[in-house]
């Protein structure tokens, strides 16, 4: 298989000798951790393991002193102890996405030397800025990205952040939909089906896109009748995503595309789109390599998605 960036699979591994003593502390943790497993005797952890009784007990032995088993004196049975208890707990309470969306951005950063960020959707409504990577030729202040800081907030308004509408319910997308000006709700329709048939958008907003990423976050001051006019107006200054037949044109005629960014969805267990990881070009690309950098992006978020399944 070939390995992609935020494939966290161990085809990604450099190939390497396996350790059989770890393997044996794994299959008996692993055995008596599963769910609903009742508390097992040392002769029945033999059975189910197939390892020696004395390589067995040796590790039991050495689990419990680690209180990562616990054994019952009287009816002489082993179940998992209160460090490893412990433990799984801090581990579920961790925050793997970040931890994994992180490492991914940077590892996209690195491969195609653009600035990438993960997007956190943190309200039904809002996403924030969770982390992001700039290229050693960049910093975060050079000025070409201003809006790209962690713990930037960002609204779901038409007719950014697509990728995280694309795969919500028909009603949801009908209500996104209809907070947008009349004239261009006909575009999202076909703009929201391209980026669920492909799995990624691309910005391609006027030069001004800092300006108005930086005015949308600004709209929770106003008020409500400023903030729909304001609202009206940043959707018609934008060109709304790359229709398919859009980008064959480009393709055919040998011209490069705009690009600001692209975004692709990561979900969670229950399928919904929890955060994004976006790349970051903000320049004109050749129909090839906008291909292989929004495949690229999308990959990244799937391998996080599966993670998170």
């Amino acid at each position: 298989m070939t390995s992609t960036v935020g494939d966290f699979s161990e085809a990604r591994q450099p190939a390497r000798a396996g350790s059989p003593p770890t393997a044996r502390v794994v299959a008996i943790v692993e055995l008596l951790a599963e769910a609903n497993q009742p508390a097992l005797t040392l002769a029945e952890i033999v059975r189910r393991t197939s390892l020696s009784r004395a390589t067995a007990h040796a590790i039991v032995s050495q689990l419990v002193e680690h209180g990562w088993l616990i054994r019952d004196q009287a009816a002489g049975t082993f179940a998992i102890g209160p460090a490893f208890a412990m433990l799984a707990r801090n581990l579920g309470g961790a925050d793997h996405l970040l931890r994994w969306a992180t490492l991914t951005v940077r590892e996209l950063c690195a491969r195609f030397d653009v600035p990438c960020f993960v997007a956190r959707r943190t309200a039904p409504d809002v996403v924030t800025l969770a982390a992001h990577a700039f290229p050693p030729h960049l910093t975060p202040d050079a000025g070409l990205h201003p809006w790209l800081r962690d713990g930037a907030r960002i609204r779901l308004r038409p007719p950014i952040s697509r990728e995280f509408i694309a795969w919500d319910s028909a009603q949801a997308q009908a209500a996104w939909i209809a907070r947008a000006p009349e004239s261009s709700r006909t575009r999202l329709r076909l703009a929201l089906d391209a980026v669920a048939e492909r799995g990624y958008s691309i910005e391609r907003m006027t030069a001004d896109h800092g300006a108005i990423i930086d005015a949308l976050g600004s709209l929770d001051t106003v008020s409500d009748s400023l903030r729909a006019r304001v609202d009206d107006l940043l959707t018609e200054l934008s060109v709304i995503d790359y229709l398919p037949d859009e980008l064959d044109a480009f393709a055919a005629a040998g011209a490069e595309v705009p690009v600001v960014t692209v975004g692709a969805p990561v979900f969670d267990a229950a399928d919904h789109v929890t955060a994004a990881i976006v790349t970051c070009p903000n320049t004109a690309l050749r129909a090839d390599e906008l291909r292989e950098l929004a495949e690229a992006t999308r990959d990244a978020a799937r391998g996080i998605s599966a993670h998170l399944h």
